[in-house]
């Protein structure tokens, strides 16, 4: 039997996010580096480097929209603290991980831009790593936290897209 959560506690006391997205970026450009890989060559540097700009232009446009939603709300948009309101609007309609799905962008994005395709290579690795150890525990908190309005939320809301 575990013990009730208080109200203010926080889904993890390790912001993963941040972490897993800066272990992908370096992993991949490790790799890139030791292997002496690139995705850009002369032929298609400007087309992949201009895709890979457009998705990091993308991913940070939806993360600020998310941020000032949860700003209006005035709750946390930090991973590892607590949530005090369940946003279901703006880019939350399609996803229940908006900001997630930008992470996952922005360093695809970031490995199209770079030419790194360990970067790429890597990038569901990050999807799963965000999912286990960010949004599976964000999940537990809040449905404890809001119950029925979260599962309605669930039922009707897509994970990721």
């Amino acid at each position: 039997m575990t013990a009730p959560m208080r109200e203010d506690a926080s889904p993890s006391r390790i912001p993963w996010p941040p972490i897993l997205m800066g272990l992908t970026l370096a992993a991949g450009l490790a790799l890139d580096a030791a292997t002496q890989t690139s995705l850009i060559d002369r032929a298609s540097s400007s087309f992949i480097q201009a895709a890979g700009a457009a998705i990091v232009v993308l991913a940070l446009a939806n993360d600020v929209w998310c941020f000032r939603i949860f700003s209006r709300h005035q709750t946390t948009i930090m991973p590892h603290r607590a949530a005090s309101f369940l946003v279901t609007e703006g880019p939350f309609r399609f996803s229940r991980n908006p900001i997630y799905v930008s992470h996952v962008a922005l360093i695809f994005g970031l490995g199209l831009f770079l030419g790194s395709p360990f970067t790429l290579l890597l990038t569901p690795v990050l999807a799963v790593g965000l999912t286990k150890l960010a949004i599976k525990p964000e999940e537990r908190r809040l449905l404890e936290k809001f119950g029925d309005d979260y599962r309605s939320y669930v039922a009707r809301t897509r994970r990721w897209l």
